[in-house]
């Protein structure tokens, strides 16, 4: 049975060291997490990311950043943590969640500004994000950690 649907945004900025990814603070959970957003009835993945990055870090969809048309990678866990390809298991028999990556990218200088304005932001560097820890060295929220690493999403 489908336990979850989400979307997920893999923030990105390019710098002279090589990409940072944008992590942001839970205060709730106490780590940092990247954005997901669930899809609603009748949404496709691009849909619920653009209303939960816009609501969450205050964008606007057409002049700050892009989104890729197609998810970098789509997969399937189930709870016992292991990543799927899509359809190689049984969901009638087996309780699971759907995962579709996005890439994102943040191309203008005042939003990157508004952006590390934000205390809850933290740009990350790939190495850190494979440690399990943002930018800052906080904790990375564990699930998102689990299927990081075991899906290569995010390359070293």
């Amino acid at each position: 049975m489908l336990i979850y649907d989400r979307g997920v945004a893999l923030i990105r900025r390019m710098t002279d060291q090589g990409p940072e990814w944008l992590l942001r603070w839970n205060p709730t959970r106490e780590c940092s997490e990247l954005i997901e957003a669930d899809r609603l009835s009748g949404e496709t993945y691009r849909e619920a990311l653009y209303r939960e990055i816009d609501w969450q870090l205050g964008l606007d969809r057409k002049k700050d950043y892009l989104m890729s048309s197609v998810p970098r990678l789509h997969f399937e866990l189930t709870p016992c943590g292991r990543v799927h390809p899509a359809k190689t298991f049984e969901p009638e028999t087996a309780n699971y969640g759907r995962l579709e990556l996005y890439a994102v990218e943040v191309y203008r200088a005042p939003t990157l500004e508004r952006l590390a304005a934000d205390e809850k932001n933290c740009w990350t560097r790939p190495i850190e994000l494979l440690e399990g820890v943002d930018g800052q060295g906080r904790a990375l929220r564990e699930d998102q950690f689990r299927w990081l690493e075991r899906t290569e999403a995010i390359g070293r």
